[in-house]
């Protein structure tokens, strides 16, 4: 019994962080003191076994609300004891007041059953919170981790969410109210703002090109721009290779004669293959050098080339639109080929005049914002291409399902019913894309 009390009370010090020895003490004061306190008012009956309210009870009472139930069971047994002691010096033939004992037991151990019950929530709720905060911890440690990620990753898209149909749609529409003014000095200005805004170039500029030359100065600067030699290694090799380069790889090609206080060489290329430009940078972020950044500038560099050449061209008897459209067939062909970008061509053949004009108009009216859409003149097989550049296989099939249901919506009949001939291409190069185009339109002539 010795031995259970023992590792009853030894649990609940555990649980209750309190010293046992204290615990004791305290059982034993306070028991004690009710039991003097009793001697001293009413020495013939310290224990109000006679009437009236029993007092002593007090002491169990409060410890079982202090303590919890093992240790008002202690004291309740001090205070039966006590009493069993007085009655058998006293009075010998006075029964034990078993109705009383029990009294004393029933209050004292509820009282600490109580105090134990609300013990153990108590605790559990403690181990919920302890839970909670160690959870709390982990997410506040996760979310700070998750936003210097986040700002990692705003700073290698250089501060920009943009992608590279926004930059194009952005491009094409600055261009648009320049007028065909080539590449004047507002037009450098504007290409080197875009080169800026999607590159964060700091220090950089353009020269033109004149008869396979560089210019001897530049036509738009940014930062503290230092005049360059046209013997700088660097550019020697972007004008040697035709396309960009930077000490990233020319660095590793050519240690020893690598001297330049050059970053990067971008050619402002046309789909012609032809450079009218060059974008000399000097500074810009680190996190902003590197081939994904570098490879938009020069796909942008391309398209400018491109923009620049188109505003100059000479009229001819072809229209403005089909001079367009074909310039941009170039430009998607030669994308396709040297990024891996996707472009898609889809042709369609019309013989009724009216539904055509139908069909024609809302192809215009849902046309994004980088497609180009040309028609035939011929009254009567009405012949509709469209270029969708950056539009993979799925971006078709969306394309084409969308562009039926809305038509069927229209007409009543799905379009496969309005056309004699459909045709679509995934360009991967631009001989393969006029093929293809010059196939259609023949076919369609002789029928």
């Amino acid at each position: 019994m010795n031995d259970l009390f023992g590792k009853l009370n030894q649990i609940h010090s555990a649980k209750e962080g309190v010293p046992r020895v204290l615990k004791w003490l305290e059982t034993l004061l306070l028991t004690g003191f009710f039991v003097v306190l009793g001697a001293w008012n009413r020495p013939d009956d310290p224990f109000y076994v006679s009437g009236g309210f029993p007092w002593p009870v007090l002491a169990p009472l409060l410890v079982g609300l202090r303590y919890g139930f093992f240790m008002a069971l202690v004291s309740a047994l001090l205070i039966i004891g006590g009493l069993g002691l007085h009655l058998r010096e006293t009075s010998a033939g006075q029964a034990f007041p078993v109705v009383w004992a029990i009294g004393i037991m029933a209050v004292s151990l509820l009282a600490g059953e109580f105090r134990d019950y609300w013990g153990r929530q108590l605790e559990k709720l403690n181990a919920s919170n302890r839970y909670r905060q160690v959870r709390l911890e982990e997410f506040t440690r996760n979310f700070y981790l998750l936003k210097v990620s986040h700002d990692r990753l705003e700073q290698q898209l250089a501060g920009s969410s943009s992608s590279l149909r926004e930059a194009l749609r952005r491009l094409y529409a600055e261009f648009a109210h320049t007028g065909p003014q080539g590449l004047s000095r507002e037009n450098a200005g504007l290409m080197l703002q875009l080169l800026v805004r999607y590159g964060q170039l700091q220090i950089a500029a353009i020269y033109p090109m004149k008869n396979h030359r560089l210019g001897d100065e530049p036509i738009a600067t940014v930062g503290a721009f230092r005049p360059v030699k046209s013997s700088d290694p660097l550019l020697a090799h972007a004008l040697a290779e035709r396309s960009l380069v930077s000490v990233q790889t020319e660095y590793r090609k050519h240690m020893d004669d690598l001297d330049t206080d050059l970053l990067a060489a971008i050619p402002l290329i046309d789909s012609e293959d032809r450079i009218i430009a060059m974008c000399l940078i000097e500074a810009m972020p680190f996190f902003n050098f590197q081939p994904k950044s570098l490879r938009l500038l020069a796909i942008l560099a391309g398209h400018m080339a491109d923009i620049v050449q188109e505003q100059q061209s000479v009229p001819t008897a072809i229209s403005q639109e089909w001079r367009h459209f074909h310039m941009q067939l170039a430009r998607v062909g030669r994308d396709a080929a040297r990024f891996g970008l996707p472009a898609a061509l889809v042709a369609l053949e019309m013989h009724d005049a009216h539904q055509a004009t139908i069909i024609t108009s809302h192809i215009r009216k849902i046309r994004r914002g980088l497609d180009v859409v040309v028609e035939t003149g011929d009254p009567e097989v009405q012949q509709v291409i469209i270029l969708m550049p950056l539009t993979d296989e799925l971006g078709l099939a969306g394309y084409m399902q969308r562009l039926n249901e809305e038509l069927q919506e229209r007409l009543g009949k799905p379009l496969h019913n309005q056309l004699s001939l459909q045709d679509s291409l995934l360009v991967s190069d631009r001989q393969q894309a006029e093929e293809w185009l010059q196939r259609f339109l023949n076919n369609g002539a002789k029928r």
